[in-house]
């Protein structure tokens, strides 16, 4: 919970544009919890696939809609109706819905391309259809990955490095590096430096 109220407090735009991130992301999740066989992301041409303002769309096998994020129901309008009746992804777009299970198919040893899918009302978006699980390389950023080791261990690297190549001559490894010997000699303890 994120509380932004106050005593006579002035509205703070970059705390309301964290409150609509938050929210974006939290209604991403819970598009992507919903059942399905393939995961659409789907923007206009002008952006680009893999953000938080991607709309998505999950899919059963039979290409029945089972769920869709804001984005998404904005984009297509199909989506946007309120009815209580399933949607099938025919119904979405203006082409064969076997066509983005194939891609996502194709696209499960490489990386994922996106298709540009025509709407029924001539408008196109570009699509990129992940079979559940699937995750597109394209994405690193939002994947965890391992922190990086420290920074005096990173020093210490480049330091036994140059020292190597310098055939164990400090001075001129302190040279190469621009600091001075005593600093090298004070980065490697003692009998480190073969």
């Amino acid at each position: 919970m994120l509380d932004l109220t106050g005593v006579d407090a002035v509205e703070r735009p970059e705390l309301k544009h964290l409150v609509l991130q938050s929210a974006r992301s939290i209604e991403n999740a819970l598009t992507q919890g919903k059942q399905h066989d393939l995961l659409i992301r789907l923007n206009w041409s002008s952006q680009s696939l893999g953000e938080d303002a991607d709309g998505l769309i999950c899919l059963d096998p039979d290409g029945w809609v089972t769920g869709a994020n804001p984005a998404a129901r904005q984009m297509v309008a199909q989506l946007h109706a309120r009815t209580p009746t399933p949607v099938h992804c025919s119904d979405l777009f203006a082409m064969p819905y076997e066509m983005l299970f194939d891609a996502a198919r194709r696209d499960t040893l490489g990386e994922p391309q996106d298709l540009e899918v025509p709407l029924w009302s001539g408008l196109r978006l570009h699509a990129l259809p992940l079979r559940q699980g699937g995750s597109p390389k394209r994405l690193t950023e939002t994947t965890p990955k391992s922190p990086p080791p420290p920074l005096k261990d990173v020093e210490t690297a480049l330091i036994r490095k140059a020292v190597s190549e310098a055939k164990g001559n400090v001075v001129q490894a302190a040279r190469a590096l621009g600091v001075s010997r005593a600093t090298v000699y004070r980065r490697l303890a003692p009998g480190k430096l073969r």
